[in-house]
């Protein structure tokens, strides 16, 4: 009897399932935040600012996270950040963000001329702050608290933003129009680089000149700066292909000829250009530069390999300069007739470093599956086989002029120290 009771109970077990309690998925974000923009310098409303959110890192809660201390390895992480759509203000300059998830966030506003507090903090100072910076975080960001089923205000006052401007030219006093200009600045290595914000990309510091050379870069704050002017020469060719269904295919074959960046007033060394300082809301004008084409010269040249004295028909080459052995072009050999090409160089003296120097043959690359062929007039996908292989050479040369036919010699196989060849 016992025994049959036993058997019915594990029958029943069985046909019994475990019961699961059914989950409340999560409310939508129904959150609200809403204020009015101004502008600090005038005092009146910020019309057509961008206005988004930006979650606020729980210090505590990063340590923890990047520890491993927070969740276990079952138990996937919640999510720490809502997606916001970015409002433009209106003619009183106010905005409303619906839809926001529960939680603190900074109120980011972006309006030209105006600074963008972000761009003051480094994404690392935005999520572990000493308690140095949480304090100028706290005077720069407006921070608003956003609760489920309510509405949270917050309004915000733009500050005024430095300005420089000026002229790119020619020597030959003809406006050098759409040049892009870049404003660079010392990172904390003491290096000269590009602006740029936390997690948002390159600030908006850049410009192109317009027909008359002209460029202004606005919204900048305080700083050490350095103008620079890049020049570039590309060849772009475009095919269109379809088939009878109308579907369509463009490939785009885009080769830079040349790249050159000149600096301060026009020199291309940035070690030898000058700075200036903005401060406050500088409006700094005539911070003008003259490009010195007429000094550019060609370089033309091949690599010869060895004791046999062949000459290569693939290697990379640099142009070096300066102490420091900064790099100021680059070329190569890629095709048969092993010519290597240095366009519209500056005058100097230089190293010409040549480095994976080979002997190669190139080989039609089958398509892979699925993959399309190239349009009629664009050249068949190839493959390089590495024939032989050669060491490095370091050459000094000095450029007063067009200068053809030059020969730098590789060693037949690797060296530790370059050789100077001429």
């Amino acid at each position: 009897m016992r025994a049959t009771l036993a058997l019915w109970m594990l029958v029943l077990a069985g046909a019994c399932p475990e019961q699961t309690v059914p989950t409340t998925p999560a409310p939508e974000p129904n959150g609200i935040v809403t204020g009015r923009v101004f502008c600090g310098d005038t005092g009146r409303p910020a019309r057509f600012a961008s206005v988004s959110l930006m979650p606020v890192t729980d210090p505590a809660k990063t340590k923890l996270d990047k520890a491993g201390l927070n969740a276990g390895p079952s138990k996937p992480a919640a999510p720490t950040t809502s997606i916001t759509t970015a409002v433009d203000t209106t003619l009183d300059g106010g905005y409303t963000l619906t839809h926001v998830a529960p939680g603190t966030y900074y109120v980011i506003v972006r309006k030209d001329g105006y600074i963008n507090p972000v761009t003051i903090f480094t994404k690392k100072q935005l999520d572990e702050p000493t308690d140095q910076i949480r304090n100028l975080i706290e005077q720069a960001l407006p921070k608003v608290n956003v609760e489920q089923d309510s509405t949270a205000h917050a309004d915000v006052q733009l500050q005024r933003g430095a300005a420089v401007s000026g002229t790119i030219s020619y020597d030959d006093e003809t406006p050098a129009s759409n040049v892009n200009v870049t404003l660079l600045h010392k990172d904390e290595s003491g290096k000269w680089v590009p602006l740029s914000g936390p997690g948002a990309g390159p600030r908006r510091t850049g410009s192109t000149t317009n027909d008359r050379g002209y460029f202004r870069i606005a919204s900048l704050l305080p700083d050490v700066y350095l103008l620079r002017a890049d020049l570039s020469l590309e060849n772009e060719r475009t095919a269109v292909t379809g088939d009878a269904a109308g579907h369509k295919n463009e490939m785009v074959m885009r080769n830079i000829k040349f790249f050159l960046s000149f600096y301060g007033d026009g020199t291309p060394h940035i070690d030898q250009a000058t700075s200036f300082t903005l401060r406050g809301d500088d409006e700094r004008t005539g911070q003008n530069m003259t490009l010195p084409i007429s000094k550019l010269r060609n370089l033309t040249g091949r690599v010869a390999a060895g004791p046999s004295g062949h000459f290569v028909n693939a290697a990379n080459l640099e142009l070096i300069y300066g102490p420091d052995k900064k790099s100021l072009a680059h070329s190569n050999i890629d095709r048969e007739d092993g010519l290597f090409h240095f366009e519209f160089v500056p005058e100097g003296d230089y190293t010409l470093r040549v480095t994976n120097a080979r002997d190669v043959t190139w080989e039609p690359d089958a398509p892979q599956p699925g993959m399309m062929p190239p349009p009629p007039g664009f050249p068949a996908r190839e493959k390089e086989r590495v024939l032989e292989t050669y060491g490095n050479v370091d050459m000094p040369l000095i450029l007063r002029g067009d200068m053809t036919g030059i020969t730098a010699t590789v060693p037949a196989k690797q060296s530790s120290s370059p050789a100077a060849s001429n």
